[in-house]
């Protein structure tokens, strides 16, 4: 039985190489007709809205976009003790050291 779930899964694959090139030969024209269906229709800044709306959404589920996105909305003026040593680079002097 291994051995028939074994040539099953080359047989799908020499399929799947078999047949992407008629799917990419007719999915591109197709996609690009649509594309121009759509913006000819007018629902274009409609369907670039959903479009942005959608990759904003699968980016803030994935954990280390919503980390970066938190860091860059962060203010850039540190609070506590950390303002006096931004204070000081900013300035240009050294900061004073701790020891």
């Amino acid at each position: 039985m291994k051995i028939f779930a074994h040539c099953a899964v080359w047989a799908l694959a020499f399929c799947a190489v078999l047949v992407s090139p008629v799917i990419l030969i007719f999915g591109v024209p197709l996609a690009i007709g649509l594309g121009t269906d759509i913006v000819q229709s007018g629902a274009g800044p409609l369907a670039a809205v959903f479009i942005a709306a959608s990759i904003t959404c699968v980016g803030l589920c994935n954990a280390s976009v919503r980390a970066s996105v938190k860091s860059l909305l962060r203010s850039a003026a540190p609070l506590g003790p950390a303002k006096s040593l931004a204070a000081a680079a900013a300035s240009g002097h050294a900061a004073k050291s701790i020891s």
